[in-house]
Order: structure tokens, then C-alpha cells, then sequence
């Protein structure tokens, strides 16, 4: 007589390879690239957020840290 354990994958501490392909979604989800469309409006907020101006406190901030690097470095 068989072991029943045997054919049940999660006794036998194997697992039946169930997973969807990468290029296929599951049936009845949503696929969630770029052309989703929660990629479209996470693209749409990034380009507007990259496309506003860098406040004038961090472009001081830059300067100083460039200005303290170029001297570490002529320094040396």
C-alpha cells in the first residue's frame, strides 16, 4: 500500500511549479506595467515632480559641497 503523503506536494515538501509565466499575467489580474493604469499616473506625478525647479537652497548646497571638494582635492 502507497503512503498518501507521497502525492500531496506539500507533504512531500515539494511544490507543483503553479506559477504564472513572467510575460503572461494570472487569469483575472491586472497586469501592472507601464501601460497599466497605475503606471500611467505614477509616470504622469514623476514627470510632473522631476519637471519642477530644484529649490535655490539645495543648489547652495550643491555649490558648497563642490567648492569643499574641489579644496580637499587641490589640497592634496
Amino acid at each position: 500500500m502507497e503512503d498518501p503523503r507521497n502525492k500531496d506536494p506539500v507533504m512531500s515538501g515539494t511544490s507543483p511549479d503553479t506559477s504564472p509565466s513572467p510575460s503572461q499575467p494570472e487569469i483575472g489580474q491586472p497586469e501592472l506595467g507601464t501601460s497599466s493604469a497605475i503606471g500611467r499616473r505614477l509616470k504622469a506625478y514623476y514627470d510632473d515632480v522631476a519637471s519642477e525647479p530644484v529649490p535655490d537652497r539645495f543648489l547652495s548646497l550643491l555649490d558648497a559641497l563642490d567648492a569643499a571638494e574641489a579644496k580637499r582635492d587641490g589640497g592634496n
